[in-house]
């Protein structure tokens, strides 16, 4: 029995969703019931299937996203989390269903808009509010390769449909990873100068020119940190010029389209419709602030409910906070590492105070320190284990109203110049060019040129390559993209058998300084795995406990 159409499976016929920017959301026609045989009958139909495309990406960004790029690596935090790198752990993690699920959802909207949009007549589009078939088509074919270009990065292999007919709950196996990668770029080629270099405010989720290039420099840089650590230097420097020619495509429209702005918290502001629709933002997952269905919950996510009342279900290390000049305003502007508490001013009588420890050796001596500062008996003192982010400002305190215009950039012109830089050096060794473009981040970060970093500085590729990532982490953490950095930079087990060393060494200190006999707070870090390897299979998470049960043959056995 082949399945109805992907779009309309999840839709009840008394649900409208929406999900654009600011003043008008991206409707989604809904339906009841639709099959196959009745739907994509009138160009409204076609326009509500590609609005439909866009409809996941508010669950895949929520939360799932930072769970499973950052919080296993050494920028994020989460209760156990550790437990992510446990053989079998992440198979019974709702997390990991719920991605494998929205994308699962996207690339199968976009088959259906791919196969059957062509075949409808001509005279339906291009009319009354539904756009063309080609800028349909080309929207399809881009979150296609988006949905697969995510799939494999988090996956590695994963089987590959391209077809509106596959059948439910049949049996799948692998795709080769170059076959989905061909699949990826074909589309991403296929679209790319079908899609405008911009939309209309009201239409700002939708993808650009801009945002195709930037995957293509995406995957070709994968390909490329793939085939090195593969020793095939011939395909690395082939994949390298190719993403080198794509980066240009993109840093050509800075400028005409683009632009980085002289303050880091413009890219985040949510506060204005000028800075929601800031020029930084290549592609995002955009919200509003005046349509409550294209607004959520985003700003909740990593807000301690102490500072703001928020969930504070993700936060930043501290190895990621330590790891900042104090002088960055990457830190001072979008990190909070010390607050008192919300409810201060309603609780006179009962005062808290939280402090992350300003260093490694500070850790457990908070109470101390802020006793120092305001004297015993001031107010109850909380010593954080973590910081939050600022770059999702909550807005709504004391509102108890959860639905906030935060957007969640998937690409911004930083990355894109950092991208670049990491890519001249792959071809050239440390070289000027690329000296200057991370000097362009850090100068916007610290308002000057006295932390610019010089060539002299770095002996080899490698030595250039490990401070391109550290400048990642500084600028695109709590973007969900730091495992896949590491991953495509050789530098995943390096940095993660870093952070767990980290573990101990705060352990060590906290005993001290808690006056508590060395080995006290060994639990605090046993849960960590110690046995990475350079290839580690640990990198990517299996595929959900429902795959691999109907699917026996999407376990581990992936080909690296």
């Amino acid at each position: 029995m082949k399945r109805k159409i992907h779009i309309l499976i999840a839709l009840l016929s008394s649900l409208t969703i929406a999900v654009s920017s600011c003043e008008k959301a991206l409707e989604e026609i809904v339906y009841s019931s639709l099959t196959q045989d009745i739907a994509f009958t009138t160009g409204e139909n076609a326009q509500g299937a590609v609005d439909a495309m866009y409809i996941p990406l508010h669950s895949l960004y929520r939360e799932p996203m930072w769970m499973i790029n950052d919080i296993p690596t050494d920028v994020g935090v989460r209760a156990y989390c550790s437990e992510w790198l446990n053989d079998e752990q992440e198979k019974v993690d709702n997390i990991i269903s719920d991605v494998y699920h929205c994308f699962t959802q996207i690339y199968s909207r976009a088959n259906d808009v791919i196969c059957i949009v062509p075949t409808m007549d001509d005279e339906l589009f291009d009319t009354g509010g539904v756009q063309s078939k080609d800028l349909l088509v080309a929207q399809a074919k881009f979150m296609r390769a988006y949905a697969y270009y995510e799939l494999t990065d988090i996956y590695y292999q994963v089987p590959l449909v391209i077809t509106n007919d596959e059948k439910l709950n049949e049996p799948s196996t692998f795709a080769s990873i170059d076959e989905i990668e061909a699949q990826i770029e074909a589309d991403l080629k296929a679209c790319v100068n079908d899609l405008p270099k911009s939309w209309e405010r009201s239409q700002a989720q939708r993808p650009t020119y801009g945002a195709a290039e930037a995957f293509l420099v995406r995957l070709y840089m994968r390909q490329a940190g793939r085939a090195r650590l593969a020793g095939d230097a011939g395909k690395a420097s082939e994949k390298w010029n190719a993403a080198l020619t794509e980066v240009n495509n993109v840093l050509a429209l800075e400028g005409e389209e683009y632009q980085l702005y002289p303050d880091v918290w413009t890219a985040f502001d949510p506060t204005t419709d000028e800075a929601l629709y800031n020029d930084e933002l290549i592609w995002a997952v955009r919200a509003s602030r005046d349509v409550h269905s294209g607004s959520w919950d985003l700003g909740l996510m990593c807000t301690p409910w102490e500072y703001d009342m928020g969930w504070d279900c993700y936060r930043c290390s501290l190895e990621l906070y330590w790891s900042f000049d104090p002088e960055d305003t990457r830190l001072t502007e979008l990190i909070v590492d010390n607050y008192p508490d919300v409810y201060n001013d309603a609780f006179p009588d009962d005062q808290w105070y939280y402090m992350a420890p300003p260093t490694i050796k500070d850790v457990g001596r908070c109470i101390e320190i802020l006793e120092g500062m305001f004297g015993p008996g001031a107010m109850t003192y909380d010593e954080h284990s973590y910081v939050s982010t600022q770059k999702y400002m909550f807005l709504n305190t004391w509102t108890y109203n959860y639905d906030t215009p935060n957007n969640f950039p998937i690409v911004r012109l930083s990355d894109m110049i950092l991208c670049k830089a990491e890519i001249l050096n792959e071809l050239k060794g440390p070289n000027q060019e690329s000296v200057n473009l991370i000097n362009r981040i850090r100068e916007r970060a610290f308002t000057n040129a006295e932390h610019n970093i010089s060539l002299g500085d770095y002996a080899n590729t490698d030595a250039l390559r490990s401070a391109i990532c550290d400048e990642r982490a500084w600028e695109l953490n709590s973007e969900a993209m730091r495992r896949p950095d590491l991953i495509r930079m050789g530098l995943w087990k390096d940095r993660y058998d870093k952070y767990v060393a980290s573990q101990k060494e705060k352990a060590h200190w906290k005993a001290i300084n808690t006056g508590n006999p060395e080995g006290f707070y060994d639990d605090d870090f046993k849960a960590y795995p110690t046995d990475l390897t350079e290839n580690d299979i640990r990198r990517y998470f299996p595929m959900p406990l429902r795959e691999t049960e109907l699917n026996p043959e999407l376990g581990y056995a992936r080909t690296f």
